[in-house]
């Protein structure tokens, strides 16, 4: 406890009201900043950072106050939000949020927003013998308000992250009387969210633990069992730890024909291979096809009225539908669209999708049950002021963190919509599964051409390729 603070407190009168402030970690390594209120008034508060930050902020992120050191990107006029220039080591105060792919570090003592929001951390006695105490950290999620700063975790995810209280007075918050850099704060009191103990239509209730007081802990930590893998995707080079070491980007180089040559291999979930969009040869049953084969098919048949949002069709019958008014650029007999709605009238298309040969062999017709073919989906690069329909798959990120994107929500694009993680209008679709399959789909990569850079995944893998530590299963999964 700073002497400041401590002597505030042994006055006969305090001048200033306590404030507690929580900060709870997602599994993605960012936080959420939350207060339950000041007396009765919800507003949000802002409070400094007791040190530095580390990794990287896009300029479309930056909050104003703050300090920043420029890293680099483009796209990105840095003197319009604070900085001098837009060299490469600059240190500024952000005087406004920015525009582009620019990115910079946090400095020390930044200041933070903490949100508004109806909760309570209860249970804190201290004792000298027996169990330690388990607090119980009560949210309320009125409307969902919680959940609607999760994004797209679950209440489960958080489980083994962690929740940092921090207190203070009033008035040495950022614009009160005594703000000060480093902050005055009382010792801050770090718990690890252990199980949800409670849940709701109105609230929600985790109990916490300290760090040292997790049940089912074991030595050695590491127990192989046949599940899935433990550490975070990508954990290692997003600088959050872990045995994970795959790139942001997906970059791997390959040898193949004696040069090396970098290709960015994207997979999601269920292992099914991100490709760029090009056009591929529809399938034909009288064809040999080896493990290199991409090819397109279209079928079934599917009526105006019964289309899916979201997914490929190639109009077979135009009728009298328009097709131009969900999603496709004519109403020409074989033109390839992604539908924006259902459709009417008495037209109809067929449904198109885009397969990789993982087995060589010919008539085997491509289906998702067909041990003899994956399904594949098309990603195009992100672009400003465009029209994007949900299901959409998009490239979009900073220099060397370039991944491939879902559209949740129907919308036109713009500096402000731009993909990234709770983003209302967009969720990361380039996730690992976390078996062991999945580990091998990317460790195991080989391109389906060997004499040129950036190619699409063969659908064999490469059998000398060696898994790294820490990809082996284990038993949660997270």
């Amino acid at each position: 406890m700073s002497n400041v603070i401590a002597t505030d407190l042994q006055t006969q009168e305090i001048d200033s009201g306590l404030v507690e402030l929580f900060e709870i970690t997602l599994p993605n390594g960012t936080t959420m900043y939350f207060h339950p209120g000041l007396d009765a008034d919800l507003t949000d508060v802002q409070f400094r950072d007791r040190t530095g930050t580390t990794g990287s902020t896009l300029a479309t992120d930056l909050i104003v106050g703050n300090s920043y050191t420029i890293l680099g990107g483009s796209g990105t006029d840095w003197t319009a939000v604070g900085a001098s220039n837009s060299n490469f080591g600059t240190t500024f105060i952000a005087t406004a949020v920015g525009t582009g792919q620019g990115y910079a570090t946090q400095t020390d003592n930044s200041i933070r927003d903490y949100t508004a929001m109806p909760m309570m951390l209860d249970g804190l006695d201290l004792q000298a013998d027996g169990a330690s105490s388990r607090p119980a950290l009560t949210i309320a999620n009125i409307g969902s308000i919680l959940q609607a700063e999760l994004g797209d975790y679950k209440f489960d995810d958080l489980i083994g992250e962690r929740l940092i209280r921090r207190q203070t007075l009033q008035k040495y918050l950022v614009g009160g009387s005594e703000d000060a850099s480093p902050p005055v704060e009382f010792p801050t009191q770090q718990y690890i969210i252990d199980r949800v103990a409670a849940e709701d239509a109105l609230s929600i209730t985790f109990e916490v633990a300290t760090p040292f007081d997790l049940e089912n802990i074991q030595i050695p930590r590491r127990v192989v069992v046949g599940k899935y893998c433990s550490w975070k995707y990508q954990g290692h080079k997003a600088g959050l730890g872990g045995g994970c070491t795959w790139n942001l980007d997906g970059a791997v180089n390959f040898d193949g024909d004696g040069t090396v040559r970098s290709h960015n291999p994207y997979f999601d979930f269920d292992d099914r291979p991100l490709v760029a969009a090009e056009t591929f040869a529809a399938y034909s049953a009288s064809t040999a096809y080896t493990t290199v084969s991409y090819v397109t098919t279209n079928t079934p048949t599917v009526s105006a009225g019964a289309f899916v949002t979201g997914l490929d069709y190639t109009i077979a019958s135009a009728g009298n539908t328009s097709f131009t008014s969900i999603g496709a650029a004519n109403n020409t007999v074989g033109t390839v669209f992604k539908a924006t709605g259902a459709g009417s009238g008495t037209g109809n298309a067929t449904l198109t999708q885009y397969w990789l040969c993982i087995i060589a062999g010919t008539g085997n017709t491509p289906s998702i049950t067909s041990s003899y073919w994956k399904e594949v989906r098309k990603w195009a690069e992100y672009a400003n002021a465009t029209s994007y329909t949900a299901g959409t798959l998009v490239r979009y990120g900073a220099s060397g963190q370039k991944t491939v994107w879902k559209c949740k929500l129907t919308h036109t694009s713009s500096t402000s919509k731009l993909p990234a993680h709770r983003s209302a209008y967009w969720v990361r679709e380039e996730v690992c599964g976390k078996t062991l399959q999945s580990c091998k789909a990317r460790y195991g990569f080989k391109p389906s051409v060997l004499t040129s850079a950036n190619q699409k995944p063969d659908g064999s893998t490469n059998a000398a390729a060696r898994l790294p530590f820490g990809s082996f299963p284990g038993t949660q999964k997270f």
